[in-house]
This record gives structure tokens, C-alpha cells and sequence, in this order.
């Protein structure tokens, strides 16, 4: 009879734990899928899932990117596009609102992009 109530007791603490361990609300925050353009109309990112987009401007159409949001501000970046070379991926703060999608090249080179801080607005 103790095993059982014992039993009983932990499995309910276990369940009050796993429950406690839900999200928290401290998720990056997504990026919305669709096109975003850049301020200064030279680049334009397609997020197309929550782990790709596909970069436009003068010089390429439609190259691929994976990415993977690190944190709250924080988001890595791989080149995995048609000129078929590896890249290393790098990070980037990033800022995002409804409108505006801010991720800093500057502080850190990715190849594709200028090294400077580039605002997107959502198309």
C-alpha cells in the first residue's frame, strides 16, 4: 500500500513539474514569412519556412539561405546557395516588428551581404 501511494506521489510531482516547463515566453521572436525589402530597395529576402529565405538583388536571384533564430537577438545565418561553396555560418543581431526586420552585417561579415546594419521592411 505505501508503494503505491508513494508511486502516486510521484508520479503527480512529476506532472506538476513537466507542466511548469512549458514555454516561458522567452522564444526568439519569429520572423514573418514573406518578402522583405531593404530600405535602400537593394536587397530583398523571401522567408519561405521558418528555417530558409531566398536573397535577391543586382547581382543574384533567388539565392538560398538556412537560418536558425539563437535567441531573442541573435540569429545565425548559412549560405547554402547556387554557387555551391561552404561557408561558415555566422551570427547576427537582429531586431524584429511587425513592419521591420534589422539585422546587423556590420559587427560581423556574411557572405551575400554588406557589412553594415540593414533594415528590412515587410512588403
Amino acid at each position: 500500500m505505501k508503494r503505491k501511494v508513494m508511486y502516486l506521489a510521484l508520479s503527480t510531482i512529476a506532472i506538476f513539474v513537466l507542466i511548469g516547463c512549458s514555454k516561458d515566453g522567452n522564444d526568439p521572436s519569429p520572423i514573418e514569412l514573406g518578402v522583405w525589402i531593404s530600405l535602400d530597395k537593394s536587397d530583398t529576402l523571401d522567408f519561405r519556412t521558418r528555417n530558409d529565405f531566398y536573397k535577391s538583388n543586382g547581382f543574384m536571384q533567388n539565392d538560398h539561405y538556412d537560418y536558425e533564430l539563437q535567441s531573442m537577438d541573435s540569429i545565425q545565418i548559412i549560405y547554402s546557395g547556387k554557387l555551391f561553396i561552404m561557408v561558415a555560418p555566422t551570427n547576427h543581431k537582429y531586431s524584429v516588428t511587425q513592419d521591420e526586420l534589422t539585422i546587423d552585417f556590420e559587427s560581423k561579415s556574411s557572405f551575400g551581404f554588406e557589412d553594415k546594419v540593414i533594415t528590412y521592411a515587410r512588403e
